[in-house]
């Protein structure tokens, strides 16, 4: 089935904890504050809908709303990069350092000691990020070359249900850049742009069999954020059966991205640990394949940018 250690994979979570309680803290304030943002909208278009009747004050109250939840979001969108470099880096260097068997010190010193390991290899935020993007493109290219569907070619003739595959494949590769980040930091790299132009082609080498297990913890991804959101409802559903109205779809919406927060808080740790797994047992002593670098120089952009950057840097260098 696949090829990871389950009970590996959650130490390598639990060794690192104050990570994830960083992510719930940091996930779950920016949800209440999407849930605020979208109250005081509503609220400020309920206020100010009252120099109209009543159809005005209600359509001024959704468009509050509405208004609250767009600024909301581009607010949350500022922060992607330093979010990036404080949590998701940081946790993946903590994984790595805990899955190497390297020292760490104990408590909230976790976060500060890992944090530093990946301004080392980093330095600035804008770096990373750029970095993480054309990792991202560039593993985009690697599904369609690898020709993922061959991966259920056993079942001829259900084209509908390759499509549906496809779409799991795609969504299955939304850890590999981190993985490739792992890499990164395991082998303490001077250059990152050639460490993850090369992180990715041992991952197109694997590729089959990375994704095999991908397609099982994207399946697993689905089930908890369902089994969260129905654990997370059941209160929003009695209070509606006390309090009905038209706060309740609302109430709902809030529901949902309540679960996708707590998903990717507690959850998502646990799957980046299981493909960093399989990523590190994979590739262990490969060396990467010429061939597959022409090919994905020749498919994907962000690939050949990883490329041109790298040359760049080591010009620079010289």
């Amino acid at each position: 089935m696949w090829s990871f250690s389950i009970l590996r994979s959650l130490r390598l979570v639990l060794a690192t904890w104050p990570f994830v309680v960083l992510r719930v803290l940091v996930l779950g304030g920016l949800s209440l504050a999407f849930v605020a943002a979208v109250a005081g909208g509503a609220g400020l278009g309920w206020t100010v809908g009252h120099v109209g009747g009543a159809e005005f004050r209600a359509g001024a109250t959704v468009w509050g709303g509405v208004i609250g939840a767009v600024g909301a979001m581009v607010w949350v969108w500022s922060l992607r990069e330093y979010l990036l470099y404080m949590i998701t880096a940081g946790h993946v260097a903590a994984m790595v350092m805990v899955h190497d068997g390297r020292p760490l010190p104990s408590g909230r010193a976790k976060i500060t000691h890992a944090v530093a390991a990946v301004k080392t290899r980093f330095g600035e935020i804008h770096l990373l990020f750029v970095l993480d993007q054309l990792v991202k493109g560039a593993v985009r290219a690697v599904t369609g070359l690898v020709g993922g569907a061959d991966l259920f070619s056993f079942l001829p003739g259900l084209r509908p249900l390759f499509r549906f595959l496809g779409a799991v494949l795609r969504m299955s590769t939304s850890f590999i850049d981190e993985v490739v980040l792992a890499r990164e930091i395991r082998i303490a790299s001077d250059d990152p742009w050639t460490t993850a132009r090369h992180g990715i082609v041992l991952y197109a080498q694997n590729a089959k069999a990375i994704l095999w297990n991908a397609v099982w913890l994207t399946l697993f991804r689905w089930l908890m954020a369902v089994l969260l959101f129905v654990f997370l409802l059941a209160p929003v559903g009695i209070l509606a059966l006390i309090v009905p109205g038209p706060t309740t779809a609302w109430a709902v919406i809030f529901t949902l991205l309540f679960a996708l927060a707590a998903q990717r808080a507690v959850i998502d740790p646990f799957l980046i640990a299981s493909t960093m797994q399989v990523y590190f047992a994979r590739t262990e002593g490969q060396t990467p394949d010429p061939d597959w670098d022409e090919k994905l120089a020749a498919a994907s952009a962000p690939f050949r940018d990883l490329v041109d950057r790298a040359r760049g840097a080591f010009a620079g260098a010289a």
